[in-house]
């Protein structure tokens, strides 16, 4: 058996920060214990087991990404100019040109314009 990397007490401070993964770690360890003595034999056994390090790996991962996600949000309000509230100013991006039918004096509504005024 490998040496720990983690002192107990240092392993189960930082398990305590995370109590999805410590639900996890239990429903492990009862699996492996056979706590409830459903696990006759080695298949079922394996299949408990895949089942929990399946849940197991899921939790792990979305406590990562949570982590991360407090991480950058850190980051980002510790760098000066950014904001992360607040009213936009803005009206929005003036439009580039006005349509035909805006606009009398051009397109199809000039040129029926145009017509009627000649016609008698």
């Amino acid at each position: 058996m490998t040496e720990p990397l983690l002192s107990d007490t240092e392993f189960l401070r930082r398990l305590g920060a995370h109590p999805d993964l410590r639900s996890r770690m239990e429903s492990l360890l009862l699996a492996v214990e056979d706590e409830t003595g459903d696990l006759k034999t080695a298949d079922a056994a394996e299949m408990r087991v895949i089942q929990e390090m399946r849940q197991t790996g899921k939790v792990a991962l979305q406590s990562w990404a949570e982590r991360q996600v407090d991480k950058t949000s850190q980051e980002i309000k510790q760098t000066a100019g950014v904001w992360s509230a607040g009213k936009k100013n803005s009206a929005g991006t003036p439009p580039l040109a006005t349509s035909a039918s805006a606009n009398p004096n051009t397109g199809k509504a000039a040129k029926e314009s145009a017509r009627s005024r000649k016609a008698p």
